[in-house]
């Protein structure tokens, strides 16, 4: 840092700069002016951090000083005068114009130091938040794109009102974007994975904007340079970015699919993050844009169920992540797979074994070996809490290693895991509940709590199973998956309220679990072959 002390007296002036510790404030350079005139220009040319000065000199004053420099230097500076106790006027102005402190004469050191100190604490802290406001403002560093994201916001999040198109209509004219208003476009929703993880981080208060920035960023670049037909980006109120992309009704999805997994692939590569997206393909008009965005937001939310870090659509979510054997990482899921599967489904889940060894990223044997020793501990510790018996590993684990320190291929170790899993599979078999009794359990559940938010990791929590298993049991025991059986029940009930005359179909709709009436009466026709107004009709009530 440098300092610049600035007095018509040269014992005051010399005796700041040679008898004060500078050094120990990390200033390692102190300037001296006589006058405000010879400060000024080297406060222009050399400038320093940090200007001390006296508020009455010949020719310019301290306070013409400040005022002159704020006015064609105003950041990155702080000043302290030096005034008399006759002077407080003068003070009062010259904190107007921005000295951050004063000084009385004589000058005390102390008095300085403790100036002098905040004063570099100020410095620091607005050099740093300079920083990262350029880091943060790249892309909102006028007005108009801010605008223009509240309006995609506003449009995307709040249910089409009639009576505010002709606003939205001139808004979106305004801002020059009157492709939403021609033609349809589709949904695409882009999300951080695990972003309260990084929120939560000590000492990591600002990393949670970055990251939000950056993928902004790149999908903003990727889109540019890749999609040629006009788009719109916002970030949402849930710390989303939410793309909404002209489309024609003939365009092709894999197109867009291989859209929204470039920009996950960059996003890996320039943000270091993983993240998750999730595209409604279906083009909808500027009225159905809502209802698209709530649909994108459903696809989104399966995530949390079927794992992140890809692009998640509207057809096959579920029956892709099923056709898959679950993951063995996990004990959870392990003990779930050895509490409910058969030895069939056990031997195919341990095709993953080789892949579970790489992510260990070990190179060898005696640390593979241990790690699968400590693998195997987790799962017998888990399976203990759900009423397993068998202790021994518990009461001397060596026999354990001294099975596995045997072996020396990944074949051989293979073999030894499976073994393992496969002899609590048969212990299990004799005293854990039955998939049916847990498909009922769940049953139970949904039918009480239909309306709610339902997901699958809510209804596995009740059940006592993970998402991947409850899931699984779903298509094995009721031939349907789970979302299928929730929509299916949430219909029926809403069946039967459109038999009452006292409820209204958007009433309907919130007290079925959805929302959005309009995905509602998607939903509800695809289930029936009837919108709501056309099944309330064939029961004799007349239109809303």
């Amino acid at each position: 840092m440098l300092a610049l002390v600035v007095d018509d007296e040269l014992e005051i002036r010399e005796g700041l700069r040679t008898g004060f510790p500078w050094r120990d404030f990390g200033i390692e350079s102190v300037l001296i002016a006589d006058d405000g005139d010879s400060a000024l220009e080297l406060a222009l040319t050399q400038e320093p951090d940090l200007i001390v000065t006296d508020i009455r000199m010949k020719r310019m004053s301290g306070l013409e000083l400040i005022e002159t420099l704020g006015a064609r230097r105003p950041n990155g500076w702080k000043a302290i005068v030096i005034s008399g106790y006759d002077d407080f006027d003068m003070v009062r102005q010259a904190m107007k114009l921005g000295a951050m402190d004063y000084i009385l004469k004589p000058i005390s050191t102390a008095e300085l130091g403790e100036v002098l100190q905040r004063a570099i604490s100020q410095l620091e802290q607005e050099k740093t938040d300079r920083k990262n406001r350029a880091l943060l403002n790249d892309q909102i560093n006028s007005a108009l794109p801010k605008i223009r994201g509240e309006l995609i916001r506003e449009i995307l999040e709040q249910d089409y009102d009639p009576y505010r198109e002709t606003r939205i209509l001139h808004r979106l004219r305004t801002l020059k974007d009157e492709w939403m208003v021609a033609g349809p476009a589709v949904v695409m929703l882009f999300e951080a994975d695990d972003l309260k993880a990084v929120e939560n981080r000590d000492g990591l208060r600002r990393e949670k904007e970055l990251i939000l920035f950056g993928i902004g960023n790149v999908v903003k670049q990727t889109l540019e340079e890749e999609y040629a037909e006009p788009f719109l980006l916002c970030q949402d109120s849930k710390s989303r970015w939410a793309a909404v992309l002209r489309c024609s009704r003939e365009e092709s999805g894999a197109r867009l699919e291989e859209l929204g997994n470039l920009c996950i692939e960059r996003i890996h590569s320039f943000v270091k993050v993983k993240a998750s997206a999730a595209l409604c393909a279906v083009p909808g008009s500027l009225s159905e844009l809502h209802a698209r965005y709530a649909e994108a937001e459903e696809i989104l939310e399966q995530k949390a169920i079927y794992g992140g870090d890809r692009l998640l659509t509207s057809r096959g979510w579920e029956q892709e992540a099923d056709a898959e054997n679950p993951p063995i990482t996990n004990p959870d899921e392990v003990l779930d797979l050895i509490r409910y599967g058969t030895e069939e489904d056990i031997r195919a889940a341990m095709n993953r074994f080789y892949e579970l060894v790489q992510s260990w990223s070990l190179g060898s044997i005696k640390d593979i070996q241990q790690h699968i020793f400590e693998w195997l501990l987790s799962i017998f510790k888990k399976a203990a809490q759900y009423g397993w018996s068998e202790q021994s590993w518990q009461r001397n684990p060596m026999v354990l290693w001294d099975r596995l320190e045997r072996f020396d291929t990944l074949e051989s170790l293979r073999g030894q895991a499976e073994s393992c899993l496969l002899e609590m599979a048969r212990d299990f078999g004799k005293l854990s509940s039955s998939p049916g009794q847990i498909i009922q359990e769940a049953e139970r559940y949904i039918l009480r709590h239909y309306a709610d938010n339902l997901t699958l990791q809510s209804v596995a929590q009740e059940v006592h199973v993970t998402p991947v298993w409850l899931s699984k049991l779903f298509k094995k025991e009721k031939r349907q998956t789970f979302l299928e059986y929730v929509t299916e029940v949430r219909m029926e009930n809403a069946k039967t309220m459109l038999g009452e005359v006292r409820y209204k179909i958007y009433q309907i709709s919130s007290l079925v679990g959805y929302k959005d009436p309009v995905h509602f009466t998607k939903l509800f026709k695809k289930q029936t072959g009837w919108t709501p107004k056309e099944f309330r009709r064939l029961q004799g009530i007349a239109d809303e």
